[in-house]
């Protein structure tokens, strides 16, 4: 296999988990045989997905967020990385956004925290 466009475009938690979940779908319906490993990868992927953020969210949230964040001029990287991981302190947040502290003021990481804190809650506590 050779990728051809690497790249080409990201994906947050939340689209992969609709994807994985209208494939199965779509597999079923149609009744196709796929192999076992790929099941147990779907069924996998699917299950740990639900317990993370991605699980309680809708494209509706993301849209929400995403427009909360324009003014901020982040990077999509930074955006997926908030959106997917919910940085709750500054410490977090300066892992997910590349050179927080030069870039923003105090007040603005506030800002960006408080956008992270209004998406909501996972359904449970990922397994470490």
């Amino acid at each position: 296999m050779k990728v051809l466009n690497p790249m080409v475009g990201m994906l947050s938690n939340q689209e992969v988990l609709a994807h994985i979940t209208a494939m199965k779908a779509r597999y079923t319906k149609e009744g196709q045989m796929k192999s076992s490993n790929l099941e147990t990868v779907m069924k996998e992927v699917r299950e740990y997905l639900l317990l993370t953020p991605a699980g309680s969210q809708t494209p509706a949230d993301m849209d929400r967020f995403l427009e909360s964040l324009i003014p901020f001029d982040l990077e999509k990287a930074e955006i997926l990385q908030m959106l997917n991981e919910r940085p709750i302190t500054a410490a977090e947040l300066d892992c997910v956004v590349e050179e927080l502290e030069s870039r923003f003021s105090g007040e603005e990481i506030e800002q960006m925290l408080e956008v992270v804190k209004a998406l909501p809650k996972p359904l449970k506590a990922v397994p470490v």
